[in-house]
């Protein structure tokens, strides 16, 4: 049932930041949660034990922090250009995700450069 929360969360974060990517709504969603319940104890999973963070993620969302929390993360698409190639993506794999062509770069990371003539 968290889906639909956090879609409404994201809406309002985005009605006050319209300026705001994706990936900035995230991070304020993210970096604004407690890794506490509302009442100020663990959380805790369906064993009725604390929660460990591969089952409470990022925690407990805190829309009015969310709303205002002085530092977002950002990132933009070319950015994961580089991980994906990190992760071992041809670049025949990568070209098809990111739909431009680019070249390698130095080391192992690769750089989006668009190449007039494909649009």
């Amino acid at each position: 049932m968290a889906c639909p929360h956090l879609a409404g969360i994201a809406a309002l974060i985005k009605s006050v930041h319209p300026e705001w990517s994706p990936a900035a709504i995230k991070s304020a969603i993210m970096t604004t949660a407690s890794q506490v319940g509302r009442n100020g104890h663990a959380i805790i999973d369906e064993r009725e034990l604390p929660a460990d963070v591969f089952a409470i993620g990022s925690g407990h969302v805190n829309p009015p922090k969310a709303h205002e929390p002085g530092l977002v993360f950002d990132i933009q698409p070319d950015d994961y250009i580089p991980y994906l190639c990190g992760l071992g993506y041809t670049p025949k794999y990568i070209q098809l995700i990111v739909g431009n062509r680019f070249q390698m770069t130095h080391g192992s990371s690769l750089r989006s450069k668009p190449i007039l003539g494909d649009w």
